[in-house]
This record gives C-alpha cells, sequence and structure tokens, in this order.
C-alpha cells in the first residue's frame, strides 16, 4: 500500500468522524514520510497530529541513531569502499592494541610512523616467535563491531624507501584473541592468517582480503628484519552494508496517561534480512536510573540524567532500568502487519517510545518510510483480565471464559463494546456476565481469529466489577493469546484500549490470557514460576541465562528439547536436545539466535517438552531480555 493511499484513506477516516459532528481526544505522531494535511473540517475537533522528521531526535529525550541512512526513510548504511574506518573505531568501542607505547599507525596520519624495530627470531625465546614472525612485529585493532573487509592498505617508507616493510600477514577473525580484559602490550602473531607478502617493493600496497566471514579483528604482523622498518600508516576498506542499524525515537510525551493504538508503517524488508519494530511504555521521563556512590562504602544514592552525566568517573556508580515504571521493550511486531497491528506495550501510561532494528544479512537489508502510532484517552483507569481454562487438547472446541475488571474514573468514558483477537478458532458466544448476572449481548462481527461484542454500557459506578464473556474456541497451537481491547461506540475516532493480562479474580489461579496444549501427568515436568532475566551486554552480568526445569517420575531416560520463542510463535533459538532422566537441569542460553545474532530485547517464551509414554509433556515460561 503507498504513502499516498495511505494518507487518503486515513483522510477520509478522519472526515468521516468529523462529518458525524464527533469529537476526538485522538493523537498521531508520525516519523517520516511527506506530511499528512487533515481536511478543514478537522479544526478545533480534538484530534492532534504530529509530524515529525526522522531527524528530530534529542539524545536528552533518549533519541538515538546507530549506522543508520536516513533522509525521508530510515535503512541501514552501506560501507563506502573508499573510506578508512580504521582511526575511527573507538567511537564504537573498538580499540587499537598498540605495539609500542609512541605509535601511531592506525591514525589517519602518515606523517606519524610506527618504527618496527629489527629483530630475529633465532636471537628470541620460541615464546616470543611463530616461525619468523614475533611478538615486537604485531600492530592490532578491535573493531568495536563485525565488518567485512575488503583491503588492507599498507603505507611504509615513505620518507626512506629503504625502510619499506617488505615482509607481513594479515590475520581477521570474527571474536577477539583475548577474553574479559583488554590487551595492551605484544600480542603473539596469530594463525592461520588470510594473506601473506614477501618481498614487497611498494611505499602504497593494497592488500585485496579474499572472501570471509564478518570480522571484528585485524592483526598485521611483520616479519623478521635486520633494519628498522617504518610503517606510515595501516588503513582499512570495508564493503557491504553494516552488520546492525537502530533507530530510537525520542520519548514521547502525551501529557497524560493514554491507551495506545496501532502502530503503522510503510517500508521494506529483504527476504534474507529482518526488520524489528519495538515499543516500550512508561510513568515518567526517563526508563534509566542513575546511581552515584556516597563515598561510604558501597552505598549509592539515585540521581538526574544531567546530575550523572557532571559526574567524575569514580562517583558513577552505574545505571540501572526503572522496572518499577517502565515497561520492557516488547517483541517484534511482526513486518507484514504494517497496516496497522495494536501497541502492545502496558497503557493507560503517558509515556511511550518506539524502536527500529535493522539485521541486514549480505546484500539484504530493509527500509522503513514512516512509522506512526496513535493514542486517545483511556476509556478505564485499568483493565486486567485473564482466561480460562489455560491448558487444553489441541484442535478440539473448548469452552472459555474471559474475565475482565475495569477500574473506571469519573474522568474516563467508560465503554460498551469488546473486540477478541486469537490465533485461535472462534467459536460462538455463550453468554455475557457482569458482576455475575447475565446481561444482554449483540455479536457485531465475527471472523475465523476475531469477534466484536457490544454489551451494556460500563461507567464509573460500575467501576471493578467483572465482565465475563463465555465462548467456544478452538486452540491450535501452543501458547495461543486472546487478546481482548474495548472501546466507546460513541467515540468512532478513538482507538480501543487493550486489556493487560494479569489477576482478574481470584478464581483462577493462572493469571494469564495465553492457553497451553494439555498433556497428562504434568507432574514429571516441573519448571520454576520466576521469569528469567538476561541482559547479554557484555558486563559479565547476566549476559548468559538459566533455563531451569526439573524431571520427576520418569523410569528411564527421555529425549527433551529446550527453545526459546517469542510471543509470536516463532522459534528463535534451539537451546537443547538430549536424553534426560530424573533430575534438576538448567540449559544455557546467550541471548542469540540460531544464526548467531542478538535477539532484539522484549519479552519471549522458553519452553521445554519432554517425549515420554508415547505423548509430548510441554510447559512454558516468561523470559525476559533486557539491554
Amino acid at each position: 500500500m503507498s504513502d499516498l493511499f495511505r494518507s487518503l484513506t486515513w483522510a477520509l477516516f478522519l472526515w468521516i468522524g468529523f462529518a458525524t459532528g464527533e469529537a476526538s481526544g485522538l493523537v498521531i505522531y508520525r516519523f517520516g514520510g511527506e506530511a499528512l494535511d487533515p481536511p478543514t473540517e478537522a479544526s478545533g475537533k480534538g484530534v492532534e497530529f504530529i509530524q515529525l522528521s526522522w531527524t528530530d531526535l534529542d539524545p536528552s529525550l533518549g533519541g538515538e541513531t546507530v549506522e543508520l541512512d536516513i533522509d525521508a526513510a530510515i535503512r541501514p548504511l552501506e560501507r563506502d569502499p573508499n573510506f578508512n574506518i580504521a582511526p575511527g573505531i573507538e567511537e564504537h568501542g573498538g580499540e587499537h592494541v598498540k605495539p609500542n607505547v609512541n605509535v601511531e599507525v592506525w591514525d589517519g596520519d602518515v606523517s606519524t610512523a610506527w618504527v618496527a624495530a629489527s629483530y630475529l627470531c633465532s636471537a628470541l625465546s620460541k615464546l616470543l616467535c611463530v616461525d619468523d614472525f614475533g611478538r615486537q612485529g604485531t600492530a592490532n585493532i578491535n573493531l568495536g563491531s563485525l565488518y567485512l573487509i575488503d583491503r588492507v592498505r599498507i603505507i611504509s617508507g615513505l620518507t626512506d624507501p629503504s625502510k619499506i616493510v617488505q615482509t607481513f600477514r594479515i590475520y581477521i577473525t570474527a571474536e577477539l584473541p583475548w577474553k574479559n580484559s583488554r590487551l595492551v602490550a605484544h600480542p603473539p602473531p596469530y594463525s592461520p592468517w588470510v594473506i601473506e607478502v614477501r618481498d614487497n617493493r611498494e611505499q602504497i600496497l593494497d592488500v585485496p582480503i579474499p572472501t570471509h566471514e564478518d570480522v571484528e579483528f585485524v592483526q598485521v604482523a611483520v616479519g623478521e628484519h635486520g633494519e628498522d622498518w617504518e610503517v606510515n600508516e595501516i588503513e582499512i576498506y570495508a564493503k557491504g552494508l553494516v552488520k546492525k542499524a537502530s533507530y530510537i525515537s525520542n520519548i514521547l510525551d502525551f501529557g497524560q496517561p493514554m491507551a495506545w493504538g496501532d502502530l503503522r508503517w510503510s517500508g521494506r524488508q529483504d527476504p534474507k534480512a529482518q526488520v524489528l519494530i519495538q515499543s516500550r511504555s512508561g510513568q515518567d521521563d526517563d526508563p534509566n536510573l542513575f546511581w552515584r556512590f556516597t563515598g561510604r562504602g558501597d552505598e549509592k544514592t539515585s540521581v538526574s540524567r544531567s546530575e550523572y552525566a557532571d559526574l567524575t568517573v569514580g562517583e558513577k556508580a552505574g545505571i540501572g532500568y526503572d522496572q518499577a515504571n517502565w515497561t520492557f521493550w516488547s517483541s517484534p511486531y511482526a513486518f507484514a502487519d504494517s497496516s496497522g497491528t495494536p501497541v502492545v506495550s502496558l497503557s493507560p501510561r503517558r509515556y511511550l517510545q518506539l524502536r527500529v532494528d535493522f539485521l541486514p544479512q549480505d546484500d539484504d537489508g530493509g527500509q522503513v518510510n514512516f512509522l506512526e502510532v496513535r493514542a486517545s484517552p483511556p476509556v478505564a483507569t485499568q483493565l486486567v483480565g485473564e482466561v480460562w481454562p489455560v491448558e487444553v487438547a489441541v484442535g478440539q472446541a473448548q469452552q472459555f471464559t474471559y474475565v475482565m475488571r475495569s477500574t473506571i474514573g469519573v474522568d474516563n468514558g467508560g465503554f460498551d463494546r469488546l473486540e477478541v483477537a486469537t490465533a485461535a478458532r472462534l467459536g460462538p458466544v455463550t453468554q455475557v456476565r457482569i458482576g455475575d448476572e447475565p446481561v444482554d449481548y449483540t455479536v457485531e462481527a465475527t471472523e475465523p481469529h476475531r469477534m466484536v461484542v457490544s454489551i451494556p454500557r460500563l461507567t464509573a459506578q460500575d467501576s471493578g466489577a467483572l465482565v465475563e464473556l463465555v465462548f467456544q474456541a478452538e486452540v491450535l497451537r501452543y501458547g495461543s493469546t486472546f487478546s481482548v481491547r474495548v472501546w466507546d461506540s460513541t467515540q468512532p475516532l478513538e482507538v480501543p484500549q487493550s486489556v493487560q493480562e494479569g489477576d482478574a479474580t481470584p478464581i483462577y489461579e493462572d493469571n494469564r490470557v495465553w492457553v497451553a496444549t494439555k498433556a497428562e501427568h504434568q507432574g514429571l515436568l516441573q519448571m520454576s514460576r520466576k521469569p528469567a532475566v538476561l541482559t547479554p551486554n557484555g558486563d559479565e552480568c547476566n549476559d548468559e541465562v538459566g533455563l531451569e526445569y526439573r524431571l520427576i517420575e520418569l523410569t528411564g531416560r527421555s529425549w527433551v528439547a529446550v527453545a526459546v520463542w517469542d510471543l509470536s510463535g516463532r522459534q528463535v533459538r534451539q537451546v537443547y536436545e538430549g536424553l534426560d532422566g530424573v533430575g534438576a537441569y538448567e540449559r544455557g542460553w546467550d541471548g542469540r539466535d540460531e544464526s548467531g545474532r542478538l535477539v532484539p530485547p522484549g519479552l519471549y517464551l522458553y519452553r521445554v517438552s519432554v517425549d515420554a509414554d508415547h505423548q509430548t509433556f510441554k510447559q512454558a515460561r516468561l523470559l525476559h531480555v533486557v539491554y
């Protein structure tokens, strides 16, 4: 669907609402794309449209871009094969490991040189040399991220051609040769090298790098020599798309708690690439917590972002995530849902932030032309729901009860419509109860995986009353979720408000809206009820999470599979498969998918399945990935 068609469709939608005389509290934020001009009838009708450029970012408001090409759209940056990346790698978390203290060989300045002092391996300990290449002759660079190297340029002997580097090797690797510490002096020459050059006579020599996977580390090792060699510069040129690019919007302040509506976008996702769009919501203007050491042992106190920036290194006690006031990043929205998909982040909330990650592969990338989010004043202060039962047989009709408890304030308008959307196959509604009393209802729309039901209007005087929807459904896969939204039919422009999973009634224990496939003898598989948390940010704290389970009452060893899934039902990583007997187990996961890339932050499920007694028993638990 073209941007123009979307704009015309949205303009017509607005016009219909205004023509009926219905005021609205609808707020629309749009990033990128061409400006949408609402019809003149919009004047004074309460619809606020805010058009932002992709470049309207403020780091103090959380806005950030990484490796992006930005104009009217955003896309992952393509490397310039004529740009030397070596001098700027420290800005991206890389480092130069110098062969001696005063060497400036990666700095982009050919007037400074590394004088590679003469050495002969025959005169050195075998520990210092690999055949005729020694520790004294290595220059090393941690690129800070993965690159596809096109060529390495060696510039030597500019002031004295007799000092041209004649013999050298180039070694590249995707992982740093050292772990958990910074190597600062004389690393050894590594092998296997990808290029060896002998008897070079060129002051400026371009060395093409053979086809390889993306790398993060480059070493140039010069061979033994009887006189000093002079290396004026080592330059590195990369090609292809960056391995990851990100856009993080400013934190949007709506001025009051709002119900989130649909998220819409236009763009493309190339076949081998991923474009991941996520959201998070908060109750204050910063998702981070900043800490300062008080000077009394390890005691620390909270400070503001600006105060933290002014602290010295020794005063900074770290940055944490404000889980009490901010949700984690959501699971990525399916890119195919670009015509509109409900924002899943918790609401009503005053603050919202959006994120787009591009994960290119080979020459496949992607592009987002615009990103649009809608919000309205909530019809209720809080909506909490759960479904029962939560374990059923696959492919068999089952009666479900969805229970919702609403908190409605005097400033809320209330609601009279209820929508259910699910991957299960929906059947008929058999009853609606409000406060334990059956009430009249009408099924306004019915589809295989969605239905809309009108109910008597609930207002502030009905706050706290249970709404129970009894219906038939056939669960087709493990983890099917029943998503419910409500709205006020007299406000057609305002967005529906999502019901959040939680404890709506003490009658049901599980407090969830997703359904597992039923397995007999669930006692043989037990899992911790505590959600697992993974923070794979390289700080050695929670960089790997243990996925725990316990097997009991088995008569022998059974085949067990542990996998991580996103909330859309897509398997992200097969963590473990094998034969297990009775006992407690923990399987480690490092936050990477099957291709070895870190997954986006958000909510996931880890599922354990056990094949025993000609049946498969399954359980799943929540898993938080946080950066």
